[in-house]
């Protein structure tokens, strides 16, 4: 049974890896732009909204398999949301006051921002036990 849920666990990564390029995609295109002519909380804002509004429905639909995304869950969402912003924001800004250019620093944490958001949300947000 171990056996089983360990691959079905796996799909589940998998999927999330493949929705979450798509994802990154767009939400990466914003940033990058947003951060040459805005400052980093503000780019940091615009580029986790856009993660907001496609995040919830993509991965709780097709990664998790919900059937309908309850206001409770989208609260669960929105306070990822804000989690995860506050970890953007602070980490580009950390990497960027020890010389990291910001758009590279962004870059460089999008792992740890990936492996953050698929436990919570795994965990917390779509978790229906």
């Amino acid at each position: 049974m171990k056996f089983i849920d360990k691959f079905k666990s796996n799909g589940r990564k998998r999927s999330f890896l493949i929705y979450g390029i798509f994802n990154f995609i767009i939400t990466n295109i914003a940033l990058q732009i947003s951060l040459l002519i805005i400052p980093i909380y503000y780019s940091t804002i615009i580029s986790q909204f856009i993660n907001l509004t496609i995040g919830c429905f993509l991965y709780g639909r097709n990664v998790f398999r919900v059937k309908k995304i309850t206001f409770k869950i989208f609260k669960k969402y929105i306070s990822l949301a804000i989690f995860i912003w506050i970890l953007n924001s602070s980490s580009i800004s950390f990497l960027f006051s020890l010389g990291i250019n910001k758009n590279l620093a962004a870059i460089y944490v999008i792992p740890f921002l990936v492996a953050t958001s698929y436990l919570i949300q795994s965990k917390f947000v779509f978790n229906e036990r």
